[in-house]
């Protein structure tokens, strides 16, 4: 009798332990559910999936969690740099989408205004948002409610250094990398083909009119980087001097008066013409004075006249499509 009591005491036992074990296993699979949902996402049919991440520090200095591989990718500036490196964003800033030398190139991607549409955002679902240090902090705060976004900086360095920074942000080094390679390799095929066109002292300047007031001398960087980075074409003294003080190719232009066209002016001009209105404004003010008909580039016919697109926009494919262009417009004399 006490050994039949013995073996019930032990069957009970054995079966609250078991009991014990399968609900401290349901116990440690919840808590594996809960660490995936913090750092999981859900899919477009809403199942539950984890996404690997790493940490990235923005040019800010701020540390933030990415997706390793983002999938809807939302900027603010890089759309061209993206597309050089093989990614397409699902949003992109209404004056990126604009250009023409980007057709056939961004079909489907969502416009997102400017400034920018945080609601528009929203609906596009980003795992990702690339932005500058120009967005500012009310926009920002709300763009990192909706998805991790880095800031990428636009002023402190040139589009190479811009692309290298996307292609961090992406994990796309080796492309960016190729990519500068090969610009590199037609920047110097193209200097071999115009060797012959240009003297040895001879100085390009580069003029843009805008509107019905404006008047632009270029340095190195837009339309300058094609011509004195990528071509190595001698500036003015002027743009020589600011050039040799500022190696991340930080300046842009200086607005200038008309007066200026005779002290400027080098051995050949490039003139972009920024849109329609400056034809019945400054460039036709400029063209009918006696400082621009005296200058000696206008009397030896090498004035060159460019459009805004894609010369204009400082950007890894504008700047390829700019330097095709250039090639082809310096092998032949102006008329």
């Amino acid at each position: 009798m006490q050994q039949n009591n013995r073996s019930k005491l032990g069957i009970t036992f054995c079966l609250v332990v078991l009991l014990t074990l399968v609900l401290g296993a349901c116990g440690n699979a919840d808590n594996n559910n809960q660490t995936n949902k913090e750092t999981g996402t859900n899919d477009s049919s809403g199942q539950s999936k984890t996404v690997a991440t790493r940490e990235y520090t923005d040019a800010t200095g701020n540390k933030i969690s990415i997706p390793v591989n983002p999938q809807r990718v939302v900027t603010t500036q890089y759309l061209d740099a993206m597309l050089t490196l093989g990614v397409k964003p699902v949003g992109a800033t209404s004056y990126l989408l604009e250009g023409d030398y980007l057709k056939g190139k961004i079909d489907g991607i969502a416009d997102i205004g400017n400034p920018t549409n945080v609601e528009k955002v929203l609906e596009l679902q980003p795992d990702l948002i690339i932005a500058t240090e120009d967005t500012t902090p009310e926009v920002k705060e709300q763009l990192e409610k909706i998805a991790p976004t880095v800031v990428v900086s636009f002023g402190n360095g040139d589009v190479f250094k811009q692309l290298q920074d996307v292609a961090a942000v992406l994990g796309k080094d080796k492309e960016a990398e190729q990519w500068i390679a090969n610009l590199d390799k037609k920047a110097e095929e193209g200097r071999k083909k115009l060797a012959g066109k240009f003297k040895k002292d001879e100085s390009v300047t580069i003029y843009m009119t805008y509107g019905k007031d404006v008047l632009r001398v270029y340095g190195a960087r837009n339309v300058g980087h094609v011509i004195y980075r990528s071509l190595e074409l001698n500036p003015p003294e002027y743009i020589r001097q600011k050039l040799a003080q500022d190696p991340k190719f930080n300046f842009v232009y200086d607005s200038i008066s008309m007066e200026k066209l005779p002290e400027l002016s080098g051995d050949r001009i490039i003139m972009l013409v920024y849109d329609e209105a400056t034809k019945d404004g400054i460039l036709k003010e400029i063209e009918q004075s006696a400082l621009w008909k005296n200058l000696l580039a206008v009397k030896n016919h090498k004035v060159y006249f460019i459009k805004a697109d894609p010369w204009f926009t400082y950007s890894p494919l504008a700047i390829d499509q700019s330097l095709d262009e250039a090639i082809k417009m310096f092998s032949v004399d102006p008329k």
